[in-house]
């Protein structure tokens, strides 16, 4: 059929062409190649609708710091709460740290056990601060069980734990809090602020950071 163009009749013949592609069984032939045309310029004030973005998206700043917020933010007035065991330690997995005792066991009775029961809510969450903060691994190897030393701030009233060593900690310890005495023991102590008594303590034993947060 021979179609002569108009511009009247664009419009429709381009309609016809559309509804009648499905029925045909010969393909016409490509047109050739062309230059693409700009894209026109975007109207401020146009509605844009069935955009599909692919490939990463960036949250807007505001939105992405409201949700850093929520996760790495606790509840500082609940700080002297005592949790038990069981929740201690889904916290911990929850924040990837790792929590493990000589004796594979949690029974605070038995000083080879390491057992969280009893501890404080911010002496754990510290710990998961600590994780997150410094980006090392974090493991415990002890908490609240028999065995550590009495006293106010001590493991059996859940303002202690002890942590692995391992060559990013150390290194994160070493370079953020200073260089304050030895212990009677001997250990290295460090401290956040040496003139501040409530400032937290970190006690460098052979095998262990012995962490006092207070």
């Amino acid at each position: 059929m021979d179609v002569r163009p108009s511009c009247r009749g664009l419009a429709g013949i381009g309609t016809a062409v559309l509804i009648s592609l499905p029925m045909q069984h010969v393909r016409d032939p490509a047109p050739p190649p062309s230059s693409p045309s700009p894209p026109p310029a975007a109207d401020p004030g146009a509605e844009v609708k069935g955009v599909e973005v692919r490939g990463e998206v960036s949250l807007p700043p505001l939105l992405a710091g409201t949700f850093t917020a929520t996760v790495k933010t606790w509840d500082t007035t609940a700080a002297g709460e005592r949790i038990g065991h069981a929740r201690a330690a889904g916290l911990l997995l929850d924040a990837g740290v790792r929590w493990k005792s000589t004796g594979d066991c949690a029974d605070r009775r038995r000083p080879y056990c390491t057992s969280l029961e009893a501890i404080r809510y911010g002496t754990l969450m510290r710990t998961v601060d600590l994780r997150r903060g410094s980006g090392c691994p974090v493991t415990v190897t002890g908490g609240t069980e028999t065995g550590h030393a009495d006293g106010r701030y001590s493991h059996g009233e859940g303002y202690k734990v002890d942590l692995a060593h391992n060559r990013c900690l150390d290194a994160y310890v070493t370079r953020t809090y200073r260089y304050w005495r030895r212990r009677a023991d001997g250990a290295a102590l460090y401290h956040a602020a040496p003139s501040d008594v409530r400032a937290d303590v970190w006690a460098d034993e052979p095998t262990h950071w012995d962490v006092l947060f207070r």
